[in-house]
């Protein structure tokens, strides 16, 4: 009897195992996408102060002086986000390949869905505060927020579906085949992030900006959803 039920259990296996290697007929694959724009409903700007000194200590104490200035501001802002700071700070040769002192960076990074807030914060930030150097500003980029992104998305999978859908459906019609069934199915997302130059904007911006804010003109993002998969039809 044990003896019975191992070969049945063996002729199981083998069968299964057969099963799954043998070639599939009659596979299409395919791919659909659906796009859309959607206007850019968050900005980001980095901020810097770049200095130069003999003593990297001292060097180093500005720096971090002007940043914490700057850190300052931004928290007195509810609606713009501080998303960190970063310093780097390198060596300085002279004509005769001999060190002469040290450069270094520092740079703050922030966000905010409030474009009229975060423009008129940029302009402060970068005039002088007491206690340290203004900050300057070295680019801004807008991008689509995780919120609308994650509401746009929605809609454009059901359309990529749809799409894939209507492929199969040509294919099936193509091929003159009964019906089609699906085999596996890939969805992603792409897009979402445009940087742009700080001082690219339309006339119309700059005349309609206060004096002394940084104009900000979000755009839009090309959001896409791409649907790929395959297909199989029946004769």
């Amino acid at each position: 009897m044990k003896n019975l039920l191992s070969a049945f259990i063996l002729t199981s296996l083998a069968t299964t195992a057969a099963a799954a290697e043998a070639p599939m007929f009659n596979v299409v694959n395919l791919e659909a996408s659906a796009t859309r724009e959607v206007a850019n409903d968050l900005a980001s700007a980095v901020l810097f102060v770049e200095l130069s000194d003999t003593d990297p200590a001292r060097l180093s104490d500005k720096i971090n002086q002007t940043l914490a200035a700057a850190v300052k501001q931004v928290k007195q802002k509810s609606e713009v986000q501080n998303r960190g700071t970063s310093f780097a700070t390198y060596p300085l040769y002279g004509k005769t390949n001999k060190q002469e002192g040290w450069r270094s960076r520092g740079e703050l990074r922030i966000s905010s869905s409030d474009f009229a807030v975060l423009s008129k914060l940029l302009a402060q930030l970068q005039q002088p505060v007491a206690g340290g150097l203004p900050v300057q500003l070295a680019n801004v980029g807008y991008s689509v927020s995780d919120g609308a992104r994650a509401k746009a998305e929605e809609a454009l999978i059901e359309e990529g579906v749809q799409a894939f859908k209507q492929r199969a459906n040509l294919i099936q019609k193509g091929f003159s085949a009964k019906s089609w069934k699906m085999i596996n199915v890939n969805v992603n997302s792409a897009g979402g992030y445009r940087p742009q130059p700080v001082m690219m904007m339309k006339s119309s911006m700059v005349e309609s900006a206060d004096a002394g804010n940084a104009p900000i003109e979000s755009g839009e993002s090309r959001l896409t959803v791409n649907v790929s998969g395959s297909i199989q039809v029946s004769e």
